[in-house]
């Protein structure tokens, strides 16, 4: 069975809206435009926005809800997507792509990611000193739980 997955990159256009099912399920709906840009005699230009509409379920809906209007967003969709045309003000006709996210993340493209100190104690792995178990005193281990 073959399975059709869509990757994206947006931005968000709003908050994410967190809710809970009857059953206790998180679910959340994140609007996303997609801008398309195109490089026109040498200048680029900035095209008509490809909206989706993307809920996320589960854990990933909970950490979807931290994200911020305006944070860029990578989003891995199933293949269950819908679109709904529409047509602008100015008469144009356009569409809103439905999606359901397999994974969403942060682009980092244009993030001016910093790192952030971590309090434990870096290991060598090729370290001497560094003892693992051997085999007899996994076993042992095993044997005593």
């Amino acid at each position: 069975m073959s399975q059709f997955t869509l990757t994206f990159e947006g931005n968000l256009a709003a908050k994410p809206e967190l809710e809970y099912t009857a059953t206790g399920q998180a679910l959340c709906r994140l609007r996303v435009a997609h801008n398309r840009r195109r490089k026109t005699e040498g200048q680029w230009v900035d095209t008509t926005p490809m909206w989706a509409q993307v809920t996320a379920w589960g854990e990933l809906a909970e950490r979807c809800a931290e994200l911020s209007k305006g944070d860029t967003v990578v989003v891995n969709a199933r293949d269950d997507l819908n679109v709904w045309p529409f047509i602008r003000q100015d008469g144009t006709a356009g569409g809103v792509l439905e999606v359901t996210a397999e994974n969403v993340s942060l682009s980092m493209r244009f993030a001016g990611a910093q790192p952030v100190a971590d309090d434990r104690p870096a290991t060598n792995a090729w370290d001497p000193t560094t003892t693992e178990p051997t085999t007899a005193e996994a076993e042992r281990e095993l044997q005593d739980a």
